[in-house]
């Protein structure tokens, strides 16, 4: 999609919101007309397909009868379960790379109300809170998009958004590392802000993708360090190895 057709539905976006509450195309296949919070039918139901079978610990697909992935077997987790609303592909991985990196950050509405819809299985939760980002990426972005995420899940699910993680920077970009590199480059990186008392919490993690599940991971050791009883974690997407 070239830059010229991004600020068009960027704008009959907005004007769609402000008119009709809804949006006036599908953010993932740019489909007008008819949506359910941004997504058409058709996207929605490639999404749910997807994600039909996962394993019930870190959500990666799976065939059915299969309950629990390779990693899964093998390892523990800090967070209790994970779940994404699709695959790290195609259009979805497009609208989430268009969102994060190239300053579409209205995408975050649409997105963030599609991860609603996963995150409603854990609206016994306490609160929501997002995955937070260094302080080097969140200057050369200049904003959260997971924040943006969590406060569109927050409102949708009628849970308390709090901003309660602290992010030390990692010393290497996560998209450059392998598996192991990935889990070594984030250990010890995230803890509690000083002022919150979350002693036997159900946290409601929020993030945008989750590739070897270490930064979910990291935030749930946070967090239940701090007292949390329970993390839950929901991402728009996740990686597959193939």
């Amino acid at each position: 999609m070239n830059r010229g057709k991004r600020v068009l539905n960027s704008v009959i976006e907005q004007l769609s919101y402000f008119a009709y509450g809804q949006p006036g195309h599908c953010c993932l296949c740019s489909a007008p007309g008819r949506t359910c919070n941004g997504i058409c039918p058709k996207c929605s139901n490639e999404l749910t397909q997807q994600m039909a079978s996962a394993c019930k610990v870190c959500g990666m697909p799976l065939r059915s009868p299969l309950e629990l992935c390779r990693d899964c077997r093998l390892n523990m987790y800090y967070f209790d379960i994970q779940r994404s609303a699709g695959i790290y592909e195609g259009r979805l991985r497009s609208a989430i790379r268009r969102m994060k990196y190239h300053g579409e950050r209205w995408l975050s509405r649409p997105l963030g109300l599609l991860l609603s819809q996963v995150a409603l299985a854990f609206c016994h939760a306490d609160m929501v809170v997002p995955i937070p980002l260094g302080a080097a990426s969140k200057k050369t972005r200049g904003y959260n998009q997971a924040r943006d995420l969590a406060v569109e899940v927050s409102g949708k699910i009628s849970l308390p958004l709090a901003d309660i993680l602290v992010r030390e920077e990692v010393r290497d970009h996560q998209a450059q590392l392998n598996r192991l590199g990935r889990w070594q480059n984030l250990k010890g990186t995230m803890k509690t802000a000083d002022y919150c008392n979350i002693n036997g919490a159900q946290v409601l993690v929020v993030d945008d993708v989750t590739t070897t599940g270490a930064t979910l991971d990291e935030a749930a050791r946070a967090l239940k360090h701090a007292g949390a009883e329970n993390v839950f974690c929901v991402t728009l997407a996740r990686t597959v190895r193939h």
